[in-house]
């Protein structure tokens, strides 16, 4: 399956229930783009550019009204964590309860193959 080059939030279906789905490749887009050139050295150097990055993501789906009481008051915080028993980080995202409710909840309905 190819990834299109171009983002949810520009697609025409991208309202109500379907914004979330879209909203959740974008987010994956967003981080991979963001963290394309880290390493391991130097990863912190990206956290601050990639957390604004998924601002300007949430602000994007707020302002074209994808879903407002999906997207209102939301947010995702990067976090970098040290690994556990090992040298190594990873990034986590913590995000706002209400939104990571609906994300779960989208996912379990797509796994079941009602999208």
């Amino acid at each position: 399956m190819n990834k299109p080059d171009n983002w949810g939030y520009e697609h025409p279906d991208v309202v109500g229930p379907n914004a979330l789905m879209f909203f959740t490749w974008d987010l994956s887009k967003t981080i991979e783009l963001a963290f394309k050139e880290a390493k391991e050295d130097n990863l912190l150097d990206f956290v601050e550019p990639a957390q604004a990055s998924i601002d300007a993501l949430i602000q994007k789906y707020i302002d074209i009204k994808a879903d407002p009481e999906v997207f209102e008051g939301q947010s995702i915080k990067l976090r970098v964590e040290q690994k556990e028993n090992s040298k190594g980080v990873l990034i986590a995202l913590q995000t706002s309860e209400a939104l990571e409710e609906r994300i779960i909840a989208m996912q379990s309905r797509t796994q079941a193959g009602h999208s």
